[in-house]
């Protein structure tokens, strides 16, 4: 068992190693000397808003320096029950770019969010639509950059990481579970050119798609259910041909998720219980995986383990090597990938306590499926 347990470490050690350094060559190959797009396209920016009063008025004031000019900003007010409307209604007042929206009453069947995004694109008029959250502050190369890994891509949609900002270290570690999917999860060099619905990723903080290509979908209506909006779009967008992309982009644009660590352990339990399929095989298949998870988390206590008792009984001796050094490559590399989104040095050296987050959201989020209480956000009950 020993040998086994220190095998697993170190082959996803070594898997982390190689698919991070991959996914790292092919960011840096499709971003490093990107050339300036020259379209003078209609951008529609697509803002859903539900009691955003802290956040909507620097979001759209980023927005509206942006390099590319020709654009509208739509915000939806989604029955918000704080000053959001008026704030708007006071800045499109000054600018005619910007345009509320007040949005309609939850329809039957419908998510929040994605009946917000589709009343958004139902009011839109630009060949591209970006979707964009309300706690985002824009470069004024935002729009410019994203049109550019578009058409240099040959893509129909992009969404990428934001540069994200934590009030303290606990929420930054928190927030850095996204680091799973470069990290441990997507061969994005593969998913750019195999286009697997399984590993299609994007964020709701940055979806930059083509009118025509969400016209070819019908809108939202295929995925009004999904709890996970944001990955059930990419996914659909796989399964109908249409090229979704995932890219670096804290150089566009960044966003303070949540204020606090309990805000964001909710927020997080329901995208991380969203984006998992469900059926038997799916359930069983998460089982092995959330085994495996926990053993990577208490790892480097497990090499510290068998280092002591191999100093006595040398059948310890792979099992401690083989976890230290599993350890080192996930765990570096895990540094590495935080570095390179954003994340501080710090954040990044809590790859072991990331992983274990990982792991309780789910189980956490898992036992409120199977009760019957669903998830709370912002008001609405999810379940």
């Amino acid at each position: 068992m020993n040998v086994l347990l220190s095998t697993i470490i170190l082959i996803v050690g070594l898997w982390s190693y190689l698919l991070y350094t991959s996914n790292r060559r092919y960011f840096n190959r499709i971003t490093e000397g990107l050339q300036a797009f020259d379209c003078e396209a209609l951008v529609t920016v697509a803002i859903p808003a539900r009691n955003e009063e802290l956040h909507i008025q620097e979001c759209v004031q980023s927005l509206l320096k942006q390099k590319h000019r020709n654009l509208e900003i739509l915000v939806l007010d989604d029955n918000s029950t704080d000053a959001t409307a008026s704030l708007v209604l006071a800045m499109q007042q000054k600018d005619s770019r910007i345009r509320l929206i007040s949005g309609k009453p939850l329809e039957e069947g419908w998510r929040g969010k994605l009946f917000a995004m589709q009343q958004l694109y139902e009011a839109s008029k630009g060949s591209y639509i970006l979707f964009s959250d309300a706690d985002t502050r824009h470069t004024p190369d935002s729009i410019s950059y994203g049109l550019a890994l578009l058409d240099s891509q040959k893509g129909a949609m992009i969404s990428g990481y934001p540069k994200q900002i934590a009030r303290n270290l606990s929420i930054e570690v928190l927030v850095s579970v996204m680091l799973f999917n470069p990290a441990l999860f997507v061969p994005f060099r593969f998913q750019a050119a195999l286009q697997w619905p399984l590993f299609s990723m994007a964020i709701g903080q940055y979806l930059l798609i083509k009118r025509e290509t969400l016209a070819s979908l019908g809108g939202f209506e295929l995925i009004k259910g999904q709890i996970c909006d944001d990955v059930a779009l990419a996914r659909l967008c796989a399964k109908r041909g249409h090229r979704q992309l995932f890219a670096p982009m804290q150089r566009a644009l960044q966003c303070e998720m949540f204020t606090s660590f309990s805000q964001g352990w909710k927020s997080l339990e329901r995208s991380i219980n969203g984006v998992v399929k469900q059926g038997l095989l799916g359930f069983l298949l998460i089982l092995l995986i959330v085994f495996v998870l926990l053993l990577l988390s208490f790892a480097p206590i497990l090499g510290v383990v068998y280092g002591v008792l191999a100093c006595s009984d040398q059948a310890f001796l792979y099992p401690f090597l083989g976890s230290t050094v599993g350890c080192l490559l996930l765990f570096t590399t895990w540094k590495r990938c935080a570095t390179y989104f954003g994340f501080s040095s710090q954040a990044g050296r809590f790859g072991p306590v990331t992983i274990l987050l990982v792991v309780l959201m789910y189980l956490n989020g898992l036992v409120l499926r199977l009760s019957g209480k669903g998830f709370i956000w912002k008001g609405r009950i999810i379940s």
